[in-house]
């Protein structure tokens, strides 16, 4: 169904229109603590900080020439005499970053003026020792600058942001219980409020401990906060619309990334820029008013008189016959039936090799596309151009990739869609340390390349592979596959702290290795567009997937018919939708 149809759909009325654009405001400061470590993990160039040995010497010494800049920058003369040289990839020499040579104060203080003008020749250059300071160049502080995570303190920073995607990853496994337990409103309100607490609380740190505590605590929240709101989406609609649900809240993370760009030019400070992201939230407060409770939890749950309202606040904004709470009813699975056939399905996925080939596909192509976007999207600060343009430049295509997602995914199909995205991701990854040899522009294409696929990647196994596991243990199987989302953005990080080691090749082809590793198996899923979702073990064997040659094909005219006499799933299962 296209946009046009979808929003003249007597299904979708304006009380779901507004819930989607409640939705949309409600992802876009969800970029901020997601990307957080593109402002606190910030790291400018920097060496030693020999302030002491200037202020010690610079009125002691024979000759005199000892100079500050007025600027406060060291000048050439003096770099030659504490820091010194490394040889870096190309071969050529710059300053050391870690290191400082062991000079003395008395040796300072018998320079001749020519060997002041020259490079340090007459210490030992293995005579070095570590930076005990650093001297940050610019004026944008960061937790980086302001904590000293360089060097051999830089193992930090990966492990920071690795501590937010552990949080994630605790939000998969605790988030779908809350939810359950409280509701979906009450759920979304809690942890958005806790997102912009956190936030704020972060902007007043001062130690690394409590700094990685309130990381962790951010990736819960941010994780709890945005299934909780797709979970709302996914039951006030009806399931043909479903895809629209994601794509909204998926354009509203890409316009959060586009704005985080001149937000960050104007938040130099790491400090600010937290605390922005913490008040930004106090204009959500109108949502405990706005948003209201899942008519199917409230039915599930009993509830009669709070069901019985919002039905009553639906029907009387769409100017629609309120619908009954038996009809609602009839939407939820047998509370009989669900907890048996549960446990029967699970058992029967164990046993069988093909279900759990296909947890196993589906795992690793959910690890894969997390581990490829975050690598691709926390380097943005290191291509070249301007940063704060690659980070807008990098959101614009996430609102792209959300755009091309909804006009391919029914189109092509969903594992078509899937292969081809993440081969060209592939490609492009493999390609970026080869072109950061002849064109540092073409690095930012291929990364934005990268971004965009990847992203599109994430949006089509969001829909696509809950569509072809059983109804009553689909919660429970996409839980795993998003828990090895997690995994992999728990990798990512070390991926770039390897690049900045100078293993440039070895990852990325690697990663591209993996990636394909994916889209091979894919061929192994069936194709589930215009498919009902199985309802049990036996409906989902019945999906089979193709071989190669099949999947060159592209007359599946027949095979669509087919599908479509199926008579759509009409029920809703509860568990369905995945946070």
């Amino acid at each position: 169904m296209n946009l046009k149809k979808l929003l003249q759909s007597n299904d979708f009325g304006y009380y779901e229109k507004r819930l989607c654009l409640l939705l949309l405001l409600s992802a876009i400061p969800n970029a901020f603590p997601l990307l957080q470590s593109l402002v606190n993990n910030y790291v400018p160039p920097y060496r030693c900080d020999v302030s002491a040995i200037v202020e010690n010497a610079k009125n002691e010494t024979a000759t005199g020439k000892i100079e500050i800049a007025s600027d406060g920058q060291w000048n050439e003369h003096l770099l030659n005499l504490t820091i010194p040289l490394e040889e870096n990839e190309t071969g050529s020499f710059k300053r050391s970053s870690c290191t400082r040579y062991n000079v003395s104060l008395e040796y300072l203080q018998n320079l001749t003026e020519y060997s002041f003008m020259q490079p340090m020749n007459t210490i030992n250059e293995n005579d070095v020792i570590p930076c005990a300071k650093f001297h940050f160049e610019g004026t944008e502080a960061s937790a980086v600058t302001e904590f000293g995570l360089v060097c051999d303190q830089a193992w930090q920073r990966p492990f920071f942001v690795s501590l937010y995607m552990l949080g994630m990853l605790f939000g998969v496994i605790c988030g779908g219980i809350i939810s359950d337990w409280f509701g979906r409103k009450l759920t979304f309100l809690l942890f958005t409020a806790l997102q912009f607490i956190v936030s704020f609380a972060t902007s007043f740190v001062t130690t690394p401990t409590l700094y990685g505590i309130l990381v962790f605590l951010n990736g819960w929240s941010n994780l709890v906060n945005f299934g909780s709101a797709a979970l709302l989406g996914f039951e006030f609609v009806p399931p043909i619309h479903r895809s629209f649900v994601y794509f909204v809240l998926g354009t509203g993370l890409g316009l959060g990334v586009t704005l985080l760009g001149p937000i960050m030019y104007f938040a130099r400070n790491w400090r600010w820029f937290m605390g922005f992201a913490g008040l930004i939230g106090i204009p959500y407060i109108a949502y405990f008013w706005l948003i209201d409770e899942s008519p199917l939890w409230l039915a599930a749950k009993g509830k009669d008189e709070e069901l019985e309202r919002v039905l009553r606040k639906v029907a009387r904004i769409n100017k629609q016959k309120q619908k009954s709470k038996e009809e609602i009813k009839k939407l939820l699975p047998s509370e009989t039936d669900a907890p048996k056939s549960c446990f029967k399905a699970g058992l029967e996925i164990i046993s069988n090799r093909v279900m759990m080939g296909r947890i196993l596909i589906a795992s690793l192509s959910w690890c894969v596309v997390s581990m490829s976007y975050y690598v691709i999207i926390f380097n943005i600060n290191n291509l070249s151009g301007n940063r704060f343009v690659n980070v807008s430049i990098s959101g614009a295509m996430e609102v792209l990739s959300h755009v091309l997602f909804y006009v391919i995914v029914d189109s092509f199909g969903r594992r078509k869609s899937y292969m081809i995205t993440m081969t060209c991701c592939a490609v492009g990854i493999a390609l970026t340390p080869l072109a950061a040899i002849w064109n540092n522009i073409l690095v930012v294409v291929l990364s934005m390349i990268g971004l965009l696929t990847s992203d599109m990647g994430f949006a089509i196994i969001y829909v696509y592979h809950v569509e072809f596991f059983p109804t009553p243990t689909r919660q429970t199987v996409m839980g795993i596959c998003s828990a090895c989302a997690r995994i992999g953005g728990i990798i990512s990080p070390y991926i770039l702290h390897a690049e900045e080691n100078g293993k440039t090749v070895a990852p990325y082809l690697g990663m591209a290795a993996v990636i394909l590793l994916s889209v091979a198996s894919n061929v192994f899923l069936p194709e589930t567009r215009d498919q009902p979702l199985p309802q049990n073990v036996e409906d989902a064997l019945k999906m089979k997937g193709l071989s190669l040659t099949s999947l060159c094909s592209t007359d599946k005219s027949e095979e669509r018919k087919e599908a479509k006499k199926s008579p759509p799933i009409s029920n809703l299962h509860l568990s369905e939708t995945n946070i």
